[in-house]
């Protein structure tokens, strides 16, 4: 490259304009399709999440979104994986309240920092959890359930989606504050521990992905976990309502790159899935399933997961869930 030539590149790159063929990485990216990988099976929030935003960022970015489920170890086995994934933009994880918020007070030796391994992107959600049961017990209400639970006739169980998964450790949190004893039952996923309960295997799940099987009457609601009542659920009350104090907690999702990732490839991420949430369409089907959105800045998502980091350490020690650390 000859004087000139440097010279008109440099005073382009000054003005944010570059000649034709001279596109850098981040600003042509994606040139490729971009792997979203779920930490957890298919058929959980995270997934129907996942999957619901995948088409119209698709047609945001103009390639494919192609989302992978990777099972195992509370979702920590495919994080850590994405950890070490090259920081080019095209592996993206769904990054929630289990894998960057719980976790790191579970397990003793995760193989990722949350707070140093990743970029942030966006969170996408805040989802208020809802108590349900199945064929196993015979009751309408969550005050008929704490009173079969506080009589001792009989040992209550309860499904989750693995030990240290944000719904084992509401389950906890809310045996703790209504003085109750429960059987913890880990499934590998909210699938599975789904059909657990809707089987009659167990007696009963908190979880955010409930809506559909409460519409189809497999499953029976007796509390919301919100500080209010959800549109979905009108008729339901929520669990400071039914007297459990202090029973205030919802889950979160949202996209995060491998450290080191071009904050120019972060912004178009966040742009692109800020402009699918913004669809009518994608709206209504997370409104039909209880998952309000959020959407705001890559900032924003890191603040919230340092803050939300410091206060669900508490709760994990509170719950005595620090105990079932794995190695």
């Amino acid at each position: 490259m000859n004087h000139t030539t440097k010279l008109c590149t440099a005073t382009a790159l000054a003005l944010g304009v570059l000649p034709a063929g001279t596109l850098t990485a981040q600003e042509s990216w994606p040139t490729e399709p971009v792997h979203v990988i779920v930490p957890y099976s298919a058929g959980g929030n995270n997934d129907r999440i996942a999957r619901t935003l995948s088409e119209p960022m698709s047609e945001a970015l103009g390639q494919p979104i192609v989302v992978e489920n990777r099972a195992g170890a509370g979702g920590t086995i495919a994080t850590g994986e994405v950890a070490k994934a090259d920081p080019d933009g095209y592996t993206v994880v769904m990054c929630e309240i289990g894998t960057m918020g719980i976790n790191p007070h579970v397990y003793a030796n995760l193989t990722y920092d949350p707070l140093e391994d990743f970029e942030p992107v966006i969170q996408i959600t805040s989802v208020p959890l809802v108590l349900g049961i199945g064929p196993s017990l015979e009751i309408e209400t969550i005050e008929e359930f704490l009173e079969v639970a506080r009589s001792g006739d009989r040992e209550l169980n309860y499904a989750s989606s693995g030990v240290g998964s944000a719904q084992h450790l509401a389950f906890e949190y809310f045996k703790q504050l209504a003085g109750i004893e429960a059987l913890h039952i880990p499934y590998n996923g909210a699938a599975p521990a789904r059909t657990a309960l809707i089987s009659g295997e167990v007696d009963a799940f908190i979880d955010g992905t409930l809506i559909p099987s409460i519409e189809d009457g497999q499953v029976t609601p007796l509390a919301v976990t919100s500080d209010s009542r959800v549109d979905a659920l009108p008729d339901v009350p929520t669990m400071e309502e039914s007297g459990v104090e202090g029973m205030v907690y919802t889950a979160w999702h949202g996209f995060c790159v491998p450290d080191g990732t071009d904050a120019a490839i972060v912004s178009k991420l966040n742009a692109a899935t800020r402009e699918a949430m913004s669809k009518p369409d994608v709206q209504e089907r997370f409104a039909a399933l209880n998952i309000g959105l959020v959407g705001e800045s890559a900032e924003h998502f890191k603040s919230f997961i340092e803050s939300e980091s410091k206060k669900l350490s508490d709760l994990v020690e509170q719950a005595g869930a620090a105990q079932q650390k794995q190695q």
